[in-house]
C-alpha cells in the first residue's frame, strides 16, 4: 500500500489532533508527523498493515513529537488516533 505523506498530512490537518491549526499554526504543522507515519507504512507489508498496527504507529509518532503523554492523555487521544488510522487505510 502506498500512502503519500501529503495524503496523511491532509488527514492529520482535517482532524487536527492537538488543535494547533485551529489556533493559527501553519498548514504544514503536521508535515513531520505525516512523513514519519508514511515511512512506517512503507516499511510494513500490505498484509501486515492492520488498523491496530497503524494505530500503534500513530501513537508512537505522536508521543515522540508531542509527548511525553501519560496513559490518561493517550486514552483521551485514542478515538482520534483510530479515526486517523481508518481514514489513512480507506
Amino acid at each position: 500500500m502506498t500512502v503519500t505523506p501529503e495524503v496523511i498530512r491532509e488527514v492529520l490537518n482535517s482532524v487536527d489532533i492537538e488543535g494547533l491549526l485551529q489556533v493559527g499554526a501553519p498548514a504544514d504543522e503536521y508535515e513531520s508527523e505525516a512523513q514519519m507515519i508514511a515511512t512506517a507504512i512503507s516499511q510494513t507489508s500490505e498484509s501486515d498493515l492492520t488498523e491496530e498496527r497503524l494505530l500503534h504507529v500513530i501513537r508512537r509518532v505522536w508521543t515522540e513529537m508531542f509527548g511525553p503523554f501519560s496513559d490518561e492523555e493517550i486514552k483521551k487521544r485514542d478515538a482520534v488516533f483510530l479515526q486517523v488510522a481508518r481514514q489513512i487505510l480507506a
